[in-house]
């Protein structure tokens, strides 16, 4: 038996080590009587704590992993040698009987099993009940999207919510209780993120907190816990409030390089939240990690000294003793589940599942986690004239292609993973005489050719993101731009005299420009941008920029070569995918955007001259992802094809 020395509760569980009410250490030995509290503690425990700093060993109740509190047995009387002997024989057994498991890092590898609770791919986002009993999520059906309740137990399924007067479910949770549904969404004139909650069953949704994506709750379901992001103080907060979204606080924000990235959990006590947090400053090494926030007074310590590239999930275990996160280890490679042990921040790998997972969900009792499987099987298709719906595919979509640009000579070259890493290849435009120009693998994006056949530019993944640059045969890489902030979406000119491209600069997006030749960058744009495209004449270039008050992506900009001031801004469309390009006809007179409405991925073009966006295409599945003229202007290719996710639980890793 184990008693607390605090609320002097009896525990007759050996294994546990903190008390499940108000986290103190367990002493061996009964609550009641009048014998005095003893304990020995490793040496090397701090015998004090400086004011206001947070104690480890404080944040949870329940059995800890570490090892580091050592017990001391509590004498007995015994009366007669026959008795003692009796006596030790039945305590020998007890500690065999209820011995404690090993810490996390000392454990074998067990059997974790994985099956989809959704198997038809169109899951976008979901996540389980307390009781393990109900699965919510959101799916794509047609032209819209809706949301969903399943039992789990009987395979069975009922909508809870459509798309008639909200768009873009994602961000799932259930209250504490399992009666409702929380989800992030906004109205279809309104691109702002909004949360609502929904009862678990179906019913007219209700408004419950602006401007945010997840929220999490207390374990007493009173409290809620979210982030915000705000694009010109380039400020990443944490927030408390009631569970209505009144009464809200900031408990901690960092601004600039330093930043929150997953949504904040509470721990299972209420005390303290956790989220990732990421430090560029030390980039190109992993610079994300798990950090605690104590709810009383915003401080902060970090969980173990691992580092990821990416952590953007974590949900606290309910024993309370390690938290299991999403999180990439290194650039370019998908999600995996980890278990991070409480307190001593040892971690291990739970999944090495190819196409990674997304988001993390638990139950009470901790038996059961559910994440996201997304995976994509694209490939190039190309097209005999302009007509992007006659294009044909050119090769099989057994991999995922990320990107593809046109040589003067009409060949055409793509990043594929069809020798299992995303490398650069090579290819004739009817698809023959496919050739592997990269072997490093390390993982790339978005090729580009210069206007003179010359060279080849693409996005590697190395140290958070870096533009390199290549001979058209794949001899000579040359980093054009340092590692570190996160370069992206790189465009040549015209000319062939510079690079223009995207990077985090000071806390947020912005459009850069670099020499072909190699040099240093200068920034293009002073707000939120991303994706940006040269006009073919190279005198301006499209990008999308957000509206920093909806904190979302809303115009399509035309800038100056240069940069300074746009010179035209058009609202976009809903469901624009602003992950895939303004890319610009070549005539110049429309930019061509990728369009979504549901299931299907569409191409429209936006006309310069201010009319309305008009329909390109009207495909049925696969989808379209990229897009590219040929230098002659006579041709377009097309990156097509389809992505599937599912939901998917986890069990047996513990």
């Amino acid at each position: 038996m184990k008693r607390c020395p605090e609320c002097r509760r009896d525990y007759y569980d050996d294994s546990l080590l903190y008390c499940l009410d108000d986290g103190s250490a367990l002493l061996e030995g009964p609550a009641s009587g009048d014998e005095p509290v003893t304990a020995i503690y490793s040496e090397d425990k701090p015998s004090s704590d400086p004011p206001n700093s947070l104690k480890r060993t404080d944040i949870i109740g329940g059995r800890s992993a570490s090892g580091e509190i050592r017990r001391h047995k509590i004498a007995a009387v015994l009366i007669g040698l026959v008795a003692a002997v009796v006596l030790a024989g039945f305590a020998y057994g007890l500690y065999r009987f209820f011995e404690r498991p090993a810490p996390l890092n000392e454990q074998r590898a067990l059997n974790v099993e994985t099956r989809r609770l959704t198997g038809d791919g169109k899951t976008t986002n979901a996540a389980i009940s307390p009781d393990g009993k109900f699965l919510v999520f959101s799916k794509l059906e047609g032209n819209g999207e809706s949301l969903w309740i399943k039992q789990i137990l009987t395979d069975s399924n009922i909508p809870v919510q459509t798309s008639d007067d909200l768009v873009g479910f994602s961000d799932l949770a259930f209250s504490p209780d399992g009666n409702f549904v929380y989800f992030n969404g906004r109205g279809k004139q309104v691109a702002a993120r909004t949360v609502y909650r929904v009862p678990t069953l179906g019913g007219t949704p209700t408004k419950v907190l602006s401007d945010t994506g997840q929220i999490r709750f207390s374990p007493d379901g009173r409290s809620i816990a979210f982030g915000r992001f705000d694009a010109v103080s380039t400020e990443t907060a944490i927030f408390i409030a009631n569970a209505d979204g009144t009464n809200e606080r900031k408990l901690a924000s960092r601004t600039g390089r330093q930043f929150f990235n997953a949504a904040p959990v509470f721990s299972p006590d209420g005390k303290f939240l956790s989220t990732s947090t990421g430090d560029d400053d030390l980039l190109p090494a992993p610079d994300e990690g798990v950090v605690l926030i104590s709810v009383a007074d915003g401080s902060k310590i970090e969980v173990g000294k691992t580092r990821w590239t990416a952590v953007p999930a974590v949900a606290w275990h309910p024993s309370g003793d390690s938290l299991i996160a999403v999180a990439s280890d290194y650039d370019g490679l998908p999600g995996q589940l980890w278990e991070i042990s409480y307190p001593s921040g040892n971690v291990r790998r739970l999944t090495n599942n190819l196409n990674g997972y997304n988001g993390v969900s638990i139950t009470a009792d901790g038996r059961s986690i559910v994440t996201m499987e997304k995976y994509t099987r694209s490939a190039v298709w190309v097209s005999p004239d302009l007509d992007p719906a006659k294009a044909k595919g050119v090769m099989p979509n057994s991999g995922d292609t990320w990107g593809m640009s046109w040589t003067p000579d009409n060949r055409i070259v793509y990043v594929s993973d069809q020798s299992g890493d995303a490398e650069v290849w090579i290819m004739n435009s009817d698809g023959s005489a496919p050739r592997q120009l990269t072997r490093d693998r390390i993982f790339k994006g978005f090729p580009d050719v210069s206007a003179d056949g010359r060279y080849i530019i693409y996005v590697s993944a190395e140290g958070s993101g870096r533009i390199v640059r290549m001979n058209i045969d794949g001899s000579d890489p040359m980093p054009l731009t340092p590692t570190g902030n996160g370069q992206d979406n790189a465009d040549i000119s015209p000319d062939d005299s510079w690079v223009i491209y995207s990077a985090w600069v000071e806390g947020n997006q912005r459009i850069l420009r670099a020499p072909l030749s190699g040099g240093e960058a200068v920034r293009l744009t002073e707000v939120s941008s991303t994706e940006p495209r040269y006009s073919p004449d190279g005198s301006q270039f499209a990008c999308f920029v957000m509206n920093e008050e909806i904190q979302n992506w809303a115009f399509l900009a035309i800038y100056p070569a240069d940069g300074g001031q746009p010179i035209k801004k058009f609202d976009i469309p809903p469901g624009t995918n602003t992950s895939r390009g303004p890319y610009w006809k070549p005539d110049g007179q429309a930019i061509t955007l990728i369009i979504s409405k549901g299931e299907k991925l569409d191409m429209w073009a936006q006309p310069l001259d201010g009319g309305p966006v008009k329909q390109l295409t009207d495909f049925e599945m696969p989808v379209m992802a990229r897009r590219d003229y040929s230098r002659d202007g006579k041709r377009i290719a097309l990156v097509r094809g389809q992505a599937f996710s599912n939901a998917v639980m986890v069990t047996g890793f513990r």
